[in-house]
């Protein structure tokens, strides 16, 4: 937040430090909790990427106009499936039907329906075997029509790595961020609110997480108390480099952020720089060429450390960011 002209200079307080260290390390555990909760994949190969894609295009199915008719559902997704199914090897789809079947038999039967029935009606316990049967049927009926229906201009790629997600590709991201915030300062708390666009380059490491570093620009604004004891609102504008890891669980994302952030302003310096940390949780659409949109609802903390005339200040912030993996 901007300094006040009588402001006294402020030493720089340890409780920045360690509010930060805490929530650095709260991250830890919580990237572990939302790996280990992910759904099981196919070990490595075409027949992984197949998986994926075909996956995520019945949850997304189920999430948007929910799944009651199987027949008028895999038909409504045939398009997509070949899209990916086109450039897989049939050995590769055999491994992945064969993979399906075991997974089956570890939920405890070979249909959903045997699953149901053995424990008592539980929809419940036959969740999982369902997303799994749902995709076998897809991937069956998208084989069936492979040889009449692929487009000549797909071919088998041995290395296929899937559509849906980033994994071993370089990507952009870009994205708008927007929301409210309360600030902390000298013990008072003051309402607060802006929004940016952020810009990321990003590279799918795994399957499953995606490393980005990126620009972000944006304007805040805060309700503080004047000298009068009424409020005025404060404009800050900001720069920063966040650096995310996302775990995509499919269809759904999960992201995690560290960002320096330096206060853009005429009477104050940029250096030392506050720090951000963040949690997001949201889901991306189905990639359609090569942009693939995504929202997300994030919370973040941030801490400025004292400087000149400037107090220490923290701030929990919460809002959204909308955007697109562009795959060039």
């Amino acid at each position: 937040m901007p300094s006040h002209p009588h402001d006294k200079p402020e030493p720089r307080t340890p409780l920045t430090a360690r509010a930060l260290w805490l929530a650095l390390i709260s991250l830890v555990p919580l990237v572990s909790l939302v790996a280990a909760g992910c759904a099981t994949l196919p070990p490595p190969g075409p027949a992984r990427g197949l998986y994926v894609d075909l996956r995520k295009s019945v949850e997304l199915s189920e999430d948007t106009g929910g799944w009651v008719v199987d027949r008028v559902e895999i038909e409504s997704q045939a398009g997509t499936a070949l899209r990916s199914l086109c450039r897989v090897d049939p050995v590769e789809r055999q491994k992945l039907a064969s993979w399906l079947d075991g997974e089956l038999a570890l939920e405890g039967g070979a249909t959903a329906r045997e699953i149901y029935d053995k424990h008592g009606g539980d929809f419940g316990a036959a969740k999982e075997a369902i997303h799994l049967e749902r995709v076998r049927s897809l991937l069956r009926y998208a084989e069936r029509h492979a040889e009449e229906d692929c487009p000549f201009w797909l071919h088998i790629e041995p290395e296929f790595n899937g559509i849906e997600g980033d994994s071993h590709r370089f990507v952009l991201w870009l994205e708008s961020v927007g929301g409210g915030a309360l600030v902390f300062e000298r013990g008072k708390v003051a309402l607060g609110g802006g929004g940016g666009g952020r810009v990321f380059a990003a590279y799918g490491i795994g399957p499953r997480a995606t490393l980005a570093l990126g620009g972000e620009l944006s304007g805040n604004g805060a309700f503080v108390e004047n000298k009068t004891g009424g409020r005025t609102i404060e404009t800050t504008f900001t720069a920063a480099t966040p650096v995310i890891l996302r775990i995509s669980d499919l269809a759904r994302v999960y992201d995690f952020e560290v960002a320096p952030v330096a206060r853009v302003a005429t009477h104050e310096s940029w250096f030392p720089p506050g720090m951000r940390v963040a949690t997001s949780v949201g889901f991306s659409a189905s990639r359609g060429s090569a942009f693939m949109p995504y929202v997300l609802l994030w919370l973040g903390y941030e801490v400025h450390a004292a400087h000149g005339r400037n107090p220490a200040d923290h701030s929990i912030r919460i809002g959204t960011r909308v955007g697109v993996d562009l795959d060039p």
